[in-house]
């Protein structure tokens, strides 16, 4: 009692705490360490656990934002092909009624695709199916609300063309094997046809109105041992990207 009266008025005990203090310091360090450890692994758990959330969070922002640009490019792409269309409407002196591809026949071998327009609209057996860039087709069967479009690149389909450089006919027929190819059958060596020409429908037939664009030659040989050249032509119409086609009102 009288040590603590004496220290509390005179200090005599500060530096014997003091020096008293290094002693118990580990002690102190030694009692904190679980309750430290402890801490540390909670907090990089959580800050673990933050991370991976947060992580997972930007991935899913990520992916909206890009779902939404293709989404963008899809509309302006689509936005194009429609106002590519129209202009190319304008051109002829037929109507044309908009209609969309909504799916294609399973069979390989035949090229046909089927639009949502049928003869409640009036469509009709034989009606040229154009894109925004040429021929595609005809209507070839009906159905209430939707129709089949046989492609020109069929092998069971034929078109009478003429080359618009020179007004030369000829008959431009589909293949078995290319979705893009045609061929002009039975053409002689002497035929004034050169790569790169134009390829127009002539309207002979009756089936088609004259001036359509068809295709473009891409290559023209003479087999000395055949009879007739071997012309391919490659169609203009995008037959296997266009989704807006226009159906031909005389």
């Amino acid at each position: 009692m009288v040590m603590m009266l004496a220290d509390s008025r005179f200090n005599y005990l500060d530096q014997v705490r003091f020096y008293a203090s290094y002693m118990v310091t580990p002690l102190h360090w030694l009692a904190d360490t679980p309750r430290s450890i402890s801490d540390s692994v909670n907090n990089n758990f959580q800050s673990r656990s933050y991370l991976i959330g947060e992580n997972q969070r930007l991935k899913e922002q990520l992916l909206t934002q890009q779902f939404r640009l293709q989404k963008l490019e899809h509309l302006e792409a689509e936005n194009k092909r429609l106002n590519e269309l129209l202009n190319a409407s304008s051109i002829v002196d037929e109507r044309g009624v908009l209609a969309q591809i909504t799916g294609e026949s399973p069979d390989p071998f035949i090229k046909r695709v089927l639009i949502n327009k049928g003869a409640n609209d009036g469509v009709f057996v034989g009606q040229p199916v154009l894109d925004a860039f040429g021929l595609m087709g005809q209507v070839i069967e009906l159905q209430p609300f939707t129709s089949w479009v046989l492609m020109i690149t069929d092998p069971q389909h034929s078109t009478p063309v003429q080359i618009n450089r020179n007004g030369n006919r000829a008959i431009a027929s589909g293949t078995q094997d290319s979705l893009h190819r045609l061929m002009l059958n039975n053409i002689s060596d002497t035929f004034d046809i050169q790569v790169d020409d134009v390829l127009v429908t002539s309207g002979f037939g009756g089936r088609f109105p004259a001036g359509y664009p068809v295709g473009v030659v891409r290559s023209v040989e003479h087999d000395p041992g055949a009879p007739f050249a071997t012309i391919i032509v490659q169609p203009t119409a995008q037959l296997d990207r266009s989704r807006n086609v226009l159906l031909v009102f005389k």
